[in-house]
């Protein structure tokens, strides 16, 4: 506790907050706890591991491809005595990338048949949910289509502040990493943190659609590009701050 007190401290939470964080996240079933006279020692369990990944999967291994011109389709009749199931495909399916057309119809670019087919499977709700590969024969283009039914223009928003906030501070701390001149460890540590949660909440919300659906220079890559470029020069000075805290 006291270690985390201290990491923390740079991002400016106090240390009942960061008890409180602790608390909440402990009976949520996220850490175990260990206790050696008057400290208290956190690890991620299972569960905690289980969400971190998901998380760190869908924030920055998920790219997108290029789109084949179909669209995938799912449709479910899943009765309200499953409604837990219900909940859950919904959030499978919004976590894939998927757009909600209506109550219970989504539409993808990708082909994700298979990944769906083994959830469904698993959750034994494969006699509730079909699927569909289907061309679109409406009288908008694919790009205006798409950009109603994930508004892009939202997105496109997000993206612009980040790259706004970002490129000035990327160029802020360009010039001492130039001359030599050595950067806080614990501003780096609490930059790049800061940075990294505000982008991947931007990536969770991503849907991750292929070039041929979005606007031309789309500027979520030249957000992913001011994230990598800031990130490498902060990573050394942040993992040496984290390295001195716990160390002790």
């Amino acid at each position: 506790m006291a270690s985390l007190i201290r990491l923390v401290f740079p991002l400016g939470f106090s240390p009942n907050a960061i008890r409180l964080g602790l608390s909440r996240m402990t009976r949520h079933g996220v850490f175990d706890v260990k206790r050696s006279g008057r400290r208290s020692y956190y690890s991620l369990n299972t569960k905690g591991m289980k969400w971190m990944e998901q998380g760190r999967v869908r924030a920055f291994e998920v790219k997108r491809r290029k789109w084949d011109g179909k669209w995938r389709l799912v449709v479910y009749s899943i009765p309200e005595t499953m409604r837990d199931a219900r909940d859950k495909l919904r959030y499978k399916l919004q976590s894939l990338g998927f757009a909600n057309l209506s109550a219970s119809f989504w539409i993808s670019p990708y082909d994700l048949h298979s990944e769906l087919l083994r959830y469904m499977k698993e959750r034994n709700i494969f006699d509730y949910v079909e699927t569909f590969t289907a061309d679109y024969t409406g009288q908008r283009g694919h790009k205006e289509l798409t950009a109603t039914i994930w508004n892009i223009a939202e997105l496109t928003r997000q993206y612009g502040n980040f790259v706004r906030k970002y490129e000035k501070l990327l160029s802020f701390y360009e010039r001492p990493a130039r001359s030599g001149k050595p950067i806080g460890l614990a501003e780096c540590f609490a930059r790049r943190f800061c940075m990294t949660a505000e982008y991947v909440a931007l990536r969770l919300e991503d849907p991750m659609l292929p070039s041929e659906l979005l606007p031309e220079d789309w500027v979520g890559i030249r957000a992913e590009r001011i994230y990598d470029d800031l990130l490498s020069l902060l990573k050394p000075q942040a993992d040496a701050f984290v390295d001195s805290v716990l160390s002790e």
